[in-house]
């Protein structure tokens, strides 16, 4: 598949320290972003296999692998690209728009996507500058889900923090559900459940009890439909700030969101770097942070 991937990168060292991007240290923004492109590139088009018999390099996994344009948006002067090592630097263009403010450079990426629809890429992706994807059919499995279930759905990753050591939790997935009254404001009726039968199993998802994801993949139609529903580009922040809002409010209004029911939580999901969240154990209660 053709994908567009914008990815929204922001680092304000003078920041509140609300999010990592707004913290004085670079080296997490850097290693972040860089573990995004790696990950991206490990499932685009420079795969190969060994053929012992001939010794030689031929291709591989045709099949699943994609041609991803990585594009990161940004205000041109807030950010770690320059600090990048030239190998990374290379793998995606920088697009340096206008936001009025740089929480609201998510606002700027819906209206990128938008402008290269008549591009023809198969997905539209938007990302936050600190996700990354370790599973090869992420995509694929997107595809089928749209497949299965029409335009009117859109599927979104469990987000994950994993530990970088033994932990008392290894894998912490940290979109948990919000408050019931907040839950309703974004999604008044909840999407019905739905169980597919699959090879090994089966995979179930859920109407998300947090519908945040920092990240979408559309097709071009679902793209086209956002881009002529009357809330496209409303600038509602209503949810947590704007960066949660562009990620979250837009398509809360558009698609039948579902994620993967938390019994199921890693058929579709994608790492949030770094142990942020991880921090937040300790605070929590006992019940809550073992449930997790």
């Amino acid at each position: 598949m053709r994908i567009l991937l914008a990815s929204v990168h922001y680092w304000n060292p003078e920041g509140d320290g609300r999010h990592q991007s707004l913290r004085p240290q670079p080296e997490p923004r850097l290693q972040a972003l860089q573990s995004q492109l790696l990950a991206l590139r490990r499932i685009g088009l420079g795969q190969s296999m060994l053929h012992m018999a001939e010794r030689a390099v031929l291709p591989a996994n045709e099949a699943l692998r994609h041609q991803i344009d990585v594009r990161w948006i940004t205000d041109g002067e807030h950010t770690v690209l320059d600090r990048l090592d030239p190998a990374y630097r290379a793998l995606a263009e920088e697009v340096i728009t206008k936001p009025s403010d740089g929480l609201q450079l998510g606002f700027e990426a819906q209206r990128f996507l938008a402008s290269q629809l008549d591009q023809g890429y198969d997905f539209y992706a938007y990302f936050e500058d600190d996700l990354v994807i370790h599973d090869p059919l992420f995509f694929h499995k997107i595809l089928w889900f749209q497949g299965l279930m029409g335009a009117d759905a859109l599927l979104l990753p469990q987000r994950v923090e994993l530990a970088p050591g033994p932990h008392q939790v290894d894998r912490f997935f940290i979109d948990g559900p919000i408050q019931s009254r907040e839950l309703h404001q974004l999604i008044p009726v909840p999407a019905p459940t739905v169980v597919a039968q699959l090879p090994g199993g089966e995979a179930v998802f859920d109407s998300p009890a947090n519908p945040h994801a920092g990240c979408f993949v559309l097709s071009a139609e679902q793209l086209r439909r956002w881009v002529a529903h009357p809330c496209w580009q409303d600038g509602d922040c209503g949810f947590v700030s704007p960066l949660e809002s562009a990620a979250t409010l837009g398509i809360a209004k558009v698609f039948q969101l579902y994620k993967p029911a938390f019994s199921h939580a890693s058929w579709l999901e994608v790492q949030h770097w770094g142990t942020s969240f991880h921090q937040l154990i300790g605070s929590a209660s006992s019940t809550g942070a073992q449930s997790a």
